[in-house]
Parts: structure tokens; sequence; C-alpha cells
């Protein structure tokens, strides 16, 4: 592709279909990040929203992050192990975040249809569970 013919033709939707499929650590985000205007900006757009955990992208989770997520993980709870051991009292061990996609929502909600269905041949509503 010839980003300086998107340009020409004004093809200002694919070009920032472009930008947003760069990966989180590009020189592109950085600037942004570090640029005061923005910064503001990002601030004011999600003021008194909610925001959700973070999570990584799919798209940038592969093998190498799945080991290194697994490796933290296992540290965290060799480390709360061993306060435990010692007599303190570690708290919870919260697991490395892992990307979200539609899949694990449609997975969740399909099994929840199965249990209320299952749980109905006994007499249960979908309020009990």
């Amino acid at each position: 592709m010839d980003l300086a013919e998107w340009y020409a033709g004004k093809r200002w939707v694919a070009l920032l279909e472009l930008i947003d499929m760069l990966p989180a650590a590009s020189r592109l985000n950085e600037a942004i990040a570090n640029d005061p205007e923005a910064a503001k900006a990002i601030a004011a757009a999600n003021q008194g929203r909610e925001s959700e955990p973070w999570t990584p992208r799919t798209a940038e989770w592969d093998l190498t992050a799945t080991l290194l997520s697994d490796i933290s993980n296992g540290i965290k709870v060799l480390t709360a192990a061993t306060i435990k051991v010692n007599g303190g009292k570690p708290g919870d061990v919260k697991p490395f975040p892992t990307p979200k996609s539609e899949i694990q929502a449609a997975m969740k909600a399909a099994e929840r249809e199965w249990a209320v269905r299952f749980a109905g041949q006994f007499g249960f509503s979908s309020e009990d569970l």
C-alpha cells in the first residue's frame, strides 16, 4: 500500500484503521502518551466513565506472553505460600490479566444457559443460580 496515495485520496478511515492496528509498543503511541494536548483530551473523554480492568489485546498475546504470564502467576503463588508458611497473611493472589474475547463471553453465556436449563429440571429458577 502507498500511504501517500491514501492521504492524497483522503482515505482517512483506512488510515485510522491502519494506525489502530499498530502495536501498543509503537513510537506513535509513545508520542500520543507524551503529548500534553492528547493527554488532556483522553482524560476529558474518560471523565466520569467507569473503566473496566486492563487486559492485553488479543493481537499482542502470543506464546511468549502466555509463558511469561504463567511464570508471573507462579511467582505470585510461591510468594504467597512463603508468606503463609512464615506466619503472615499473603492476601489475594490475582493472576496476570489475559485477553478477553467475544468467544469467551459467548461460551460463558452458553454455560449459564445450560446451567439454568439443568437446574430447571429440578424445579429451580434462574434467580436461584
